[in-house]
């Protein structure tokens, strides 16, 4: 009898795991993965706000994402992002071209957040624009408690940005690594609030220098049948290294906030 109520008690935990929503975060990711066969297309804007002057820029996402079985699932994105800033030069409000860009993105489910004693998984994103390429890498750690959901992410992302200096074609290399926590609650079947903890570090070569921050903000995420909607805010609360080692927030290489959309369904 006991062996049979562990057996019925592990397929319910499964089977829970498995109808979960990919996500309830929208910076930290969490290890399940979409099961065989099912089909996800995501839709994102994220908006950067804020430097010393006015500064805005979108970045928009689609995402079509499948699940290939045994633990693995691929995703394609297109990608758009345009800015727009104050120029003390002219005096103007400049805003540039909108830039196109492609990504490619691979995750593997090592072990799940509900059946094992954690949750494991790991992330690969290759992302080319006609300027620029980058490669993000993430180990991605979850557990669910109860009601509630913590995840913890690692990423490191190399990024190759060509420019022209001085007349002459040069490449700028940025090494990008992020450490992301992220704590939600469930409400109800339907709703989860929670926050998230963000330390973004830049690393310029050319400058050899390190900007870092740290950024923090609620989550609330809503999900019916196949269908799930999550908005995050994420205000930068401390500048942990900036430029002549000025006090204050970091707005050489980052925004004073940022906050992100993301819906999706699934079929």
């Amino acid at each position: 009898m006991k062996k049979s109520f562990l057996i019925a008690s592990f397929l319910l935990l499964s089977a829970m795991s498995m109808m979960a929503q990919d996500r309830i975060f929208n910076y930290t990711y969490q290890s399940a993965v979409l099961n065989k066969g099912q089909k996800e297309l995501e839709v994102w804007t994220t908006v950067y706000e804020g430097k010393q002057d006015y500064y805005r820029q979108i970045k928009n996402r689609v995402e079509y994402e499948v699940g290939l079985g045994k633990n693995l699932q691929v995703a394609f994105y297109l990608n758009s992002k345009q800015k727009a800033f104050f120029d003390d030069v002219t005096g103007e409000i400049v805003m540039d071209a909108t830039e196109i860009s492609f990504s490619n993105e691979w995750k593997y489910k090592f072990s799940d957040a509900v059946a094992n004693k954690i949750g494991f998984a790991g992330y690969a994103e290759f992302t080319v624009a006609t300027d620029e390429l980058e490669i993000e890498l993430k180990a991605i750690l979850d557990k669910k408690i109860g009601r509630t959901m913590h995840a913890m992410n690692f990423t490191f992302e190399p990024e190759w940005e060509t420019t022209v200096k001085d007349g002459k074609v040069a490449t700028g290399t940025e090494l990008k690594y992020d450490v992301n926590y992220g704590f939600s609650y469930n409400i109800n079947k339907n709703w989860n609030l929670g926050a998230e903890i963000i330390n973004r570090n830049v690393y310029i070569k050319e400058d050899q220098f390190t900007h870092s921050a740290l950024f923090a903000g609620p989550t609330v995420a809503y999900n019916m049948d196949k269908f799930w909607i999550n908005v995050s805010v994420s205000p930068q609360v401390a500048g942990l290294n900036n430029p002549d080692g000025k006090s204050g927030l970091n707005v050489d290489e980052f925004t004073k906030m940022d906050a992100r959309l993301i819906f999706s369904y699934s079929f």
